[in-house]
């Protein structure tokens, strides 16, 4: 198993995770999401060059690269894991928290995650405008994983 930038938690593209349409319907819109906000951002369902397989993962990792560093985000790449637990009774998988990082490769310039305070942290932090964006993207992302297809249909 590959482990995360600090170690926090296991890499696992969210391309390699699709086992079934609730799955892929939950990874296309959540990055359908983060491009609602940030419409320049191309989205990597791979951003990890090696992957295990396996039946139970702990994270979907997408990554989110901007043309050129954004001064408004102070970054060139974010990198979104959705730590989820996929022991659920409808295979759909239930989203614990949230990390988002805000990258200039090597080095990562801003962290939030959804635990806790949802305090942003870091040595550049984006302005307020991205920041409220980016907490609406989280805030929108629960709402997406406590949902499923048949739910949203009816």
């Amino acid at each position: 198993m590959s482990t995360s930038i600090k170690g926090l938690l296991p890499l696992m593209n969210a391309s390699s995770n699709v086992s079934n349409l609730e799955i892929a319907n939950k990874v296309a819109t959540t990055a359908a999401l983060f491009r609602k906000y940030f419409p320049d951002a191309s989205v990597n369902f791979s951003p990890w060059d090696k992957t295990n397989d396996r039946d139970w993962f702990d994270t979907l990792d997408f990554s989110f690269h901007f043309p050129g560093w954004s001064p408004s985000i102070e970054c060139r790449a974010v990198l979104l894991q959705l730590r989820i637990e996929n022991n659920c009774e409808n295979g759909v998988p239930k989203l614990l928290g949230i990390i988002m990082r805000g990258m200039i490769i090597p080095a990562e310039r801003w962290r939030v995650a959804t635990i806790g305070e949802w305090e942003m942290t870091g040595t550049h932090l984006p302005q307020q405008e991205q920041k409220d964006n980016l907490f609406l993207v989280c805030k929108e992302l629960y709402n997406l994983f406590s949902t499923t297809s048949t739910s949203n249909n009816n």
